[in-house]
């Protein structure tokens, strides 16, 4: 529990490691008349609860945003330099989906050339096939014609 008190006491304090309500406190002693405290409610001085001087809470809070602001001031500095990373990502997205519509243009041309070709290997497809057949017929005519002049 004593770590708990120690981590627990800086800044200014909202609840003792106890558990209770942190509240100020003004002195009344006559030593320092005056002084603010927070305080535990529950406080009983054994070291497991929370008297802290107002002034050093207040110290050690100003300390830690003045820490919190330097840190987010850096933040900020690297916000700017990654909007302008952002910036030329998406110049260069633009470029690419330029690239890419052209890409898709001559895809579809190349689509349409292969289809023509593929129309024109059908056609020559089949005139092959009538010529192929036409130099059967020619062949078996021929055959015929040797074999009548083989009789005469």
């Amino acid at each position: 529990m004593v770590y708990a008190v120690n981590d627990s006491n800086y800044g200014i304090l909202e609840r003792c490691p106890c558990g209770s309500q942190i509240m100020v406190e003004i002195s009344t002693k006559e030593a320092d008349i005056g002084k603010k405290y927070f305080v535990c409610r529950d406080f009983k001085n054994d070291g497991l609860h929370i008297k802290k001087e107002w002034n050093e809470a207040i110290e050690d809070e100003t300390r830690r945003l003045k820490e919190k602001v330097v840190d987010n001031e850096g933040r900020l500095r690297s916000l700017g330099a990654l909007e302008y990373q952002v910036d030329r990502i998406d110049k260069a997205s633009q470029s690419n989906d330029a690239n890419i519509a052209h890409l898709d243009y001559q895809i579809d041309e190349i689509d349409k050339a292969m289809k023509e070709n593929a129309d024109e290997i059908a056609q020559l497809g089949y005139q092959f096939d009538r010529m192929d057949r036409a130099s059967k017929k020619n062949a078996d005519e021929i055959a015929h014609v040797k074999d009548i002049i083989k009789k005469l």
